[in-house]
């Protein structure tokens, strides 16, 4: 009969469905597995030894069993032992013996089964030619003879090993010939007839490996199980066990084909072979792993690993399982299942030493899956979670050589990425988020090969994010620190300008700007000795002088100036121009005028915008005044007077000339050369008619004229002034017309003084002040020129003025009017006492008061006014008429004819009547003494206690007792 092996390893390559439909140990494996240990002795066997052992194998045994295991046995391990020794050089040559040698044995076989009568050596042939079929050509193989012969022996045998044996073969016999039922009933047939044959084991895995081929998943779980439960020691427990696994996972029972698979890999966890690569057992347990993790996708994927280990425990390949999840995912293109099958690792095991290589294998999955917006936060968390601030770099300093150059690489793709961002949006407050990345990698040690180059990227995005005092130190350490990076210059003069942005932070105070502009000057001067050929050099020296000026350094700037001048070779125009006008401003700072006018001359001398010339030959002008200041201020005179001349000489076109000139005029006027100083004036008056200055001359002139004793000229040029000014400068008009009342005053020429006073108070009633005063001046005038009524009139004009002013009305003015007021009322008062009271009384009387009611209501007005020198001398007066017309009733002239009684009794009236005068003025003068007690005692009040000490000198007639007493001690 023909023995058909019936199960072919898997093969390589294939998917985790082929390769699950292959049992992975054929029959003919198993049979050949008794003699593996004996092939070393045949290493030097050839294709003629295996060829001559095929036919000796024929001749040795009578028993036809015996004698067909016998030489297919030997026949097998000469052929192989010859493939393997001779693969290399004769493959070819081999494979068409070894073709050749199975067909002759194949025929020969066959042609005894076919005229051999013996049963038993028919199936011992028979065994030998089904292990010879597979290497000879198909239409050679006859399967049919192999099947009707082992039926044949089913029926005439009752033992149970033969029948046992039988079914095995038929089963191989119909698997080779095609007929995959009828091999499976046949083998159905000996693991329910003889369970505990030693075929049994064998035929319940061919079994399940058929059932498993034909999708029938259930019962070929079922066979496998049945395998398995044999014990671990039998030879097909382990792939038992994977393609029970695979059953479940057929049937969708994920959770037992789990079981089934991590028992596998239990089994073979710690096996020496999985260390060989070629290994069945390193094969095998990969391939467990890899659908152990499809398994899991059909679950929770990385949750459910999680909680299998959770339950189940701890195993060493545990990452393993994870990884190869991770792994399936990705082969399904399942990107983020796989990151996060990656990452669960990662939280469940945070400090394992593996875990910076599951969480690159995060980073990844999200690149092949395209997820930029998962990318970059997983890279983020990388860094937090195994950078230089986390725990994990603290507690594994021994693997940090191992990720550190993905995590560096990581923090700078992060600060890239966020600069890119920034520069976009271009807002300062985006670029921190970089600088804080770069910041991160420039700390991360080791130190980088572009190390320079990443702390010149950070110093350029705390510029942008304008944190300038930070761009500085991180430009200067990229320049400085550096020395072998080829942007150092540009990070030195980098530095530079944010000292620059520093600088012009309005909110600094004036000690820290000092400060900086200091220090940028040091990193300036250390830029030019570092870089002297940078181009920037002549700026730098320009920024230089620049920030010494504005520290006052003036002598310095001044310096950094003239290096710059002459720098070879020499700098631009516009440089030479800058450092030429700092040596002169700088000079003309320092009172240097004669060196200032000799740079502003070279300066001059440069090419320059033709407003630019204007402006610095402006300032020659200006430093030639200055020295004509000085000239003024050490008292040579003459020599200022011809200094200020000479700007106009040197500059004509300089707009300190009509100062100049008009100083030097001054001057003159000053030392009282008033011939040197009037033709000046005159020719400045002729070429600035229009010019504010001109306005002035008059007052010049007035001032010369003055110094000259001419007050009438004088006085000209200051009303000549007061109309020029008039409603431009009221003020300066009003003044100046004030003065030439002044001035005519001085000449002693009173008819022109009165009518210039009368001029200013027409033109200037306002301020009430100098409008009381020029009233005042005028009744001055009038009354020396013996004009009365002009006096009165203005004597009049002043107490009006001060009515009018009210509130406005300062002490002076109303010192004035209390003035006008009483000089006014005095005529009355005379003309009271001039009046005498005679007969007819009633007559005289009556013009006596009249007079007296007038000069009562203008010393009242007096009063009111409330000067008290004033005051106190209309009371007097008051007091004084009220006692006069007393003393007057009493003293007037009595009728005539009146007898002695009459006389009396007329008297007696005549007092009565005057009584009440006196009391009066008693009253009044009793009153304006006691203004004592407010501090006020002049002559009116004593005037008053004089009258008092008549009308009641028992009261007021008190005179102070002196003893005379003699000063010695005795």
């Amino acid at each position: 009969m023909i023995a058909i092996s019936g199960c072919a390893s898997a093969p390589s390559g294939g998917t985790l469905d082929q390769q699950a439909q292959f049992g992975g140990t054929t029959l003919a494996d198993l049979e050949s597995t008794d003699i593996v240990i004996e092939e070393q002795q045949l290493d030097n066997a050839t294709t003629q030894d295996a060829l001559a052992s095929y036919r000796q194998a024929a001749e040795l045994f009578d028993d036809p069993e015996r004698r067909a295991k016998t030489l297919r046995r030997m026949a097998d391990l000469a052929l192989s032992s010859a493939t393997e020794q001779e693969m290399a050089a004769v493959q070819e040559d081999e494979e068409r013996i070894e073709r050749e040698v199975d067909e002759m044995v194949y025929k020969n076989t066959m042609q005894q089964v076919n005229t051999t009568a013996d049963t038993q050596r028919k199936l011992a042939l028979l065994d030998q030619a089904g292990n010879i079929a597979p290497t000879v050509a198909e239409e050679n193989v006859d399967y049919t003879t192999a099947i009707s012969l082992y039926q044949e022996l089913l029926s005439n045998t009752s033992d149970p090993n033969e029948r046992a044996e039988a079914y095995y073969l038929l089963s191989k016999a119909y698997a080779m010939d095609g007929d995959l039922e009828r091999a499976r009933q046949s083998l159905d047939s000996l693991v329910s007839q003889y369970p505990n044959s030693e075929w049994a084991l064998e035929a319940q895995f061919r079994r399940g490996e058929m059932l498993f081929s034909d999708g029938d998943f259930e019962y070929a779980e079922q066979a496998y199980a049945d395998v398995i439960r044999r014990g671990k020691g039998n030879e097909f427990y382990n792939q038992a066990l994977y393609k029970q696994g695979w059953s479940h996972y057929k049937l969708g029972d994920y959770t037992p084909a789990l079981g089934s698979f991590f028992t596998l890999l239990d089994a073979l966890n710690g096996h020496s072979e999985l260390d060989n690569d070629t290994s069945m057992e390193n094969k095998l347990f990969n391939d467990t792993q890899r659908v152990t993790g499809l398994a899991f996708t059909n679950l929770d994927g990385a949750e459910s690993v999680r909680k299998w280990f959770a339950r189940n425990g701890r195993r060493d390949y545990e990452p393993d399982i994870y990884r190869t999840l991770g792994q399936v995912y990705l082969g399904q293109e399942r990107f983020r299942d796989a990151a996060e099958t990656f990452d669960m690792f990662v939280t469940v095991y945070p400090d394992s030493e593996l875990a910076p290589e599951f969480s690159s294998l995060q980073i990844d999955s999200y690149q092949k899956g395209g997820f930029p917006t998962l990318v970059l936060p997983a890279k983020e968390k990388f860094v937090q979670h195994y950078g230089i601030s986390s725990d994990f770099w603290k507690r594994h300093p021994d693997i940090r050589e191992q990720y550190v150059g993905l995590l560096k690489g990581h923090i700078l793709d992060l600060a890239e990425y966020h600069h890119v961002l920034a520069q976009k949006s271009g807002k300062p407050a985006d670029y921190r988020a970089p600088a804080n990345w770069y910041k991160e990698y420039l700390d991360t040690p080791p130190v980088s090969d572009n190390q320079g180059e990443v702390n010149h990227r950070y110093a350029d995005v705390l510029f942008a994010a304008k944190e300038y005092p930070a761009s500085v130190a991180e430009f200067e350490r990229t320049a400085y620190n550096f020395p072998d990076y080829s942007e150092a210059s540009t990070a030195a003069y980098s530095a530079l300008v944010a000292y620059q942005k520093v600088l012009e932070n309005t909110s600094l105070k004036e000690e820290q700007a000092s400060d900086w502009r200091s220090r940028k000057i040091s990193s300036s001067q250390k830029f030019g000795q570092t870089f002297p050929q940078h181009p920037e050099v002549p700026n730098v020296l320009r920024n230089t002088a620049e920030d010494q000026l504005a520290l006052g350094d003036i002598p310095g700037a001044v310096k950094t100036a003239g290096i710059l001048v002459n720098r070879q070779p020499s700098p631009s125009n516009e440089l030479l121009r800058y450092g030429w006008s700092t040596i002169a401003n700088g000079e003309f700072d320092l009172a240097n005028y004669p060196v200032a006018e000799f740079a502003y001359g070279k300066l001059l001398a440069l090419q320059m915008p033709a407003t630019d010339r204007a402006e610095y030959r402006e300032k020659l002008a200006v430093s030639i005044y200055r020295q004509a200041e000085t000239a003024q201020a050490s008292g040579n005179m003459d020599l200022a007077a011809a200094t200020f001349l000479r700007v106009g000489q040197t500059v004509p076109e300089a707009a300190v000339r009509k100062n100049a000139e008009f100083d030097a005029a001054t001057l003159y006027i000053n030392q009282g050369r008033g011939a040197d100083a009037i033709p000046v004036l005159e020719a400045f008056r002729d070429r600035y008619p229009d010019d504010p200055l001109s306005e002035t001359i008059p007052d010049k002139l007035a001032v010369a004229y003055e110094n000259q004793g001419n007050y009438t000229a004088a006085a000209g040029e200051l009303a000549i002034i007061a109309a020029n000014y008039k409603g431009k400068d009221d003020e300066l008009s009003r003044q100046a017309l004030w003065k030439a009342a002044k001035m005519q005053d001085r000449a002693e020429q009173p008819a022109a003084s009165i009518a210039v006073y009368e001029q200013y108070l027409q033109e200037w009633p306002q301020p009430y002040d100098f409008r009381s005063e020029a009233q005042f001046r005028l009744v001055e005038l009038n009354r020396s020129t013996g004009n009365s009524g002009q006096e009165s009139h203005w004597l009049k004009q002043l107490v009006s003025t001060y009515r009018e002013a009210g509130s406005n009305a300062n002490d002076r003015v109303a010192w004035l009017a209390a003035y006008a007021s009483f000089t006014l009322a005095e005529p009355n008062f005379q003309t009271f006492n001039n009046i005498k009271l005679g007969q007819p009384l009633k007559d005289s009387l009556a013009e006596k008061t009249t007079v007296m009611k007038a000069a009562l209501a203008d010393y009242q007005a007096v009063a009111d006014i409330g000067v008290a020198e004033f005051a106190t001398a209309a009371n007097y007066k008051i007091g004084e008429m009220y006692r006069v017309l007393a003393k007057d009733l009493i003293a007037s002239e009595r009728p005539a004819g009146l007898d002695e009684l009459e006389l009396e009794e007329y008297t007696m009236l005549l007092e009565d009547k005057a009584l009440p005068y006196e009391d009066q003025a008693i009253d009044i003068l009793i009153a304006n003494a006691n203004l004592v007690t407010d501090d006020i005692y002049d002559q009116w009040v004593k005037k008053s206690f004089g009258a008092l000490a008549e009308l009641i000198p028992g009261r007021y007639a008190k005179f102070e007792q002196v003893e005379s007493y003699v000063d010695i001690i005795y």
